[in-house]
C-alpha cells in the first residue's frame, strides 16, 4: 500500500506486521500494482521548484522491495495499472495509452487520444479497452495497439469497462451508462444515472450494477438497460462495487461504513460500522474472506462470514 509521503509498505495480511519499505521517491501517481514476482510504482518526479518534471515506473522485489528496474518518461502514468506476465498497460497525462515490457518498462506501443488517460484498461485476448477523458471508449488489437474501433461518449470516461459475450459496459462522467457492441462498438442502449459515473460496472447474472455521484446503486438490465432497482447511500460512491455470492459490498467515499445489499431488489441487509474519526479514502480491496479498508486514520482489515440464518455476507471486524 501506498502511504501519502511517498513510501510504499508491504505488510503480513494476517497480522498487519512490516515485511519491506520502499522509497521510490516523487509522488505516487497510479495504484500500486502486483505481478507474477515485481511490484510497479508509478511516480509523478518533482523538480526543485516543485513543478512536474516528468514520471517514472519503478519495479521492486515483492519479497523483499529492493528495485529491479526504473524506467523514466516525459509525464507520468496516472490510470491504474493492468499487468499480464509479459506486459503493463496505462494511461498517461500526456494524453496516450501504453502498452509496456513487464520486465523492463520499454514502451512497445501506444495510442494518443486528446486527453488524459486515467481508466484502467479491460484486457482480452482479442482487444484492449479503455476509456479517456476526450470521452471516448476505444478498442485496439493487442500486439500493434492498431485501433479496432472508438465510440465517442459526451463525458470523460475514467471507470474500467465491463464485458460479456455481446456488449461491452461503460459509465460516463455524462452520467450514463454505456452498452455497445463489442464487435463494432454501436451504441446499443444507454441508461441515464443522476450524476457522473466513475465506478467500473460489475456484471451479475443478467443484471449489470453501477454505482453513481448521485450516492445511488442501480441495478440494470443487461439486455436493454431497463432500472431494475436502485438504493440511496449517505455517500458519494466512486470504487466498484464488491460481488460476493448473492451480495454486494458498497463501501462509499469518506464514509464511515460498508454496506451490504442484496443483488436481488438491493435491499440492504447489514452494515459494517468503523470506530469514530475514520474514513474510508480508497478503494477496498477484497480478496479470500478479508476485506481491506484504507482510511485517514490508518489500515482496518476485516473478515468477512456467512450467518446460517442470513444469505447475505455479514462483515465482522
Amino acid at each position: 500500500m501506498p502511504l501519502a509521503g511517498g513510501r510504499v509498505v508491504c505488510l503480513d495480511r494476517e497480522t498487519g506486521s512490516l515485511h519491506w519499505t520502499s522509497e521510490p521517491g516523487g509522488i505516487i501517481s497510479a495504484p500500486v500494482a502486483v505481478g507474477d514476482n515485481w511490484v510497479y510504482i508509478a511516480t509523478r518526479k518533482l523538480a526543485d521548484d516543485g513543478s512536474e518534471a516528468g514520471g517514472s515506473l519503478r519495479a521492486v522485489d515483492k519479497a523483499t522491495g529492493l528495485t529491479r528496474w526504473v524506467r523514466d518518461y516525459d509525464r507520468p502514468l496516472v490510470s491504474p495499472l493492468e499487468v499480464t506476465s509479459t506486459r503493463i498497460y496505462a494511461g498517461s497525462a500526456d494524453g496516450s495509452f501504453y502498452a509496456l515490457q513487464a520486465g523492463s518498462g520499454d514502451v512497445i506501443w501506444k495510442v494518443e487520444t486528446q486527453g488524459i488517460v486515467r481508466s484502467r484498461a479491460l484486457v482480452t485476448d482479442h482487444a484492449i479497452y479503455f476509456g479517456g477523458e476526450d470521452g471516448a471508449l476505444r478498442a485496439v488489437e493487442p500486439v500493434k495497439g492498431e485501433i479496432i474501433w472508438k465510440h465517442q461518449a459526451s463525458g470523460k470516461i475514467v471507470g474500467r469497462p465491463a464485458i460479456d459475450e455481446r456488449s461491452v459496459y461503460f459509465g460516463g462522467g455524462d452520467g450514463y451508462l454505456y452498452s455497445v457492441d463489442v464487435l463494432t462498438g454501436r451504441l446499443r442502449w444507454r441508461s441515464r444515472t443522476g450524476a457522473a459515473i466513475e465506478a467500473a460496472p460489475v456484471l451479475v447474472g443478467e443484471r449489470v450494477l453501477i454505482a453513481s455521484f448521485d450516492n445511488f446503486v442501480y441495478a440494470l438490465s443487461r439486455s436493454t438497460g431497463d432500472r431494475i432497482w436502485k438504493r440511496r447511500l449517505e455517500n458519494r460512491i466512486t470504487s466498484a462495487l464488491i460481488v460476493e455470492g448473492d451480495a454486494c459490498l458498497v463501501a462509499p467515499l469518506r464514509a464511515d461504513y460498508v454496506a451490504v445489499l442484496l443483488n436481488s431488489d438491493g435491499r440492504r441487509v447489514n452494515l459494517y460500522k468503523l470506530e469514530k474519526e475514520f474514513e474510508i479514502v480508497a478503494d477496498p480491496v477484497y480478496s479470500g474472506d478479508t476485506l481491506v479498508l484504507a482510511t485517514n486514520n490508518g489500515l482496518v482489515v476485516a473478515k468477512a462470514t456467512r450467518s446460517g440464518e442470513n444469505p447475505a455476507s455479514v462483515v465482522k471486524k
